[in-house]
């Protein structure tokens, strides 16, 4: 694939928390992503000797920190001000120091650079200070993106706007009323997230990784029934207090909860959700989203694409046809075709052949003799 002028890589999900291990070197159960090596070899490729002189754009898709478990002093919690926030990116850049290097020097690579769209997960990186430190921390002045990132025909999304569970209000990202600081304003979902499902996943911390869900409810029940139970408590006290009772969230709004309700349950693929997007803009064929852990291509009439990225985080299958725990580190490379330096791309006629092409990609890397056991 060398000699290639200009292609941006795009990832997502990577769910970067505060490291593998504590200071004492005890098990960090709470962390999602142990491909730090996979990662900065991929970085390395991509720098380095056919990609050195390429114009390279590395596009992070949402996610990949995860600001939503910060355990900050002991306590996870869902008011999560700027503070607390640069507290938790502070520990995942310690946590994680090879990684950013890799990063910093991949951003220092000439023609090179990074682009930041902001995800469920990683929503503290709407304060300011947090995309400070970023930026000081790679030595590059990274661009951050709200919601999503258009060029050429193509448009890069997480995908949580949507969903109700995971949706942000664009007009409040914060709320300051009646508060000493401001915090932000979480969606449901991530409310989810941040206060009740680190106390499952402190016991059992698989939880959030296997697919089919309702298989995984029915071995729990079946195989471990006692902490099932106690667990079921926790996510319905949870209900009751977030949908119900109001005791200390703020869904007050009958037309939130009954979309909270009808798509907790549903996994996503985000088919119509692209062809909404295509419907809404004739100058898009292209979309990429991230967000479902679920890799995915869909292609609708007149040659529109459909990629979902998937995540670089392992997964547990309960399917027979792909039973066990897998990780696929996948990404979506576009190509820009080479046009020769004497032709004027804006006189081409065939429009097909400036398009940008898009490929899902599995990151295979160097073989290893060993590398860290799973726990």
């Amino acid at each position: 694939m060398g000699g290639k002028n200009k292609i941006k890589l795009v990832v997502s999900d990577f769910h970067v928390g505060s490291g593998g291990y504590f200071k004492d070197g005890t098990r960090n159960i709470l962390e999602d992503f142990n491909y730090d090596d996979a990662f900065i070899a991929f970085l390395n490729y991509y720098s380095t000797e056919d990609y050195s002189e390429t114009e390279v754009e590395l596009i992070i898709n949402g996610d990949f920190f995860n600001l939503l478990q910060i355990n900050y002093k002991g306590v996870h919690t869902y008011l999560l001000t700027e503070r607390i926030i640069l507290d938790g990116l502070k520990s995942s850049v310690q946590g994680h120091r090879d990684l950013f290097l890799a990063m910093k020097n991949f951003a220092q690579t000439p023609k090179h650079s990074i682009i930041y769209i902001i995800g469920n997960h990683d929503q503290g990186m709407l304060f300011e200070k947090p995309r400070e430190y970023f930026r000081k921390v790679l030595n590059y002045p990274v661009t951050f993106y709200d919601s999503h990132y258009e060029f050429d025909g193509v448009r890069v999304e997480h995908g949580h706007m949507h969903e109700w569970p995971t949706r942000f209000d664009s007009k409040k990202y914060f709320i300051s009323r009646g508060l000493p600081e401001p915090v932000l304003n979480l969606p449901w979902g991530s409310i989810f997230v941040a206060e009740c499902l680190p106390k499952i996943k402190m016991e059992r911390a698989y939880v959030d990784k296997v697919k089919p869900f309702s298989a995984m409810l029915k071995w729990m029940i079946l195989n471990d029934f006692f902490f099932s139970l106690k667990a079921f408590g926790k996510i319905i006290l949870f209900f009751l207090d977030t949908l119900i009772f109001k005791r200390r969230y703020r869904y007050s709004d009958l037309r939130t909860k009954l979309n909270i309700l009808k798509e907790v349950t549903i996994y996503p693929n985000f088919d119509r959700e692209a062809e909404k997007v295509f419907q809404s803009n004739s100058d898009i064929h292209t979309v990429i989203m991230g967000h479902t852990h679920v890799l995915r291509y869909k292609r609708f009439r007149e040659g529109r694409e459909y990629f979902n990225i998937g995540t670089w985080n392992e997964a547990t299958s309960l399917q027979i046809g792909n039973l066990g725990t897998v990780v696929n580190l996948t990404y979506a490379l576009i190509e820009y075709p080479q046009i020769p330096s004497d032709v004027d791309p804006t006189t081409m006629h065939d429009k097909s052949l400036t398009r940008p092409k898009v490929k899902l990609k599995e990151w295979k890397g160097h073989w290893r003799p060993e590398v860290d056991a799973a726990i």
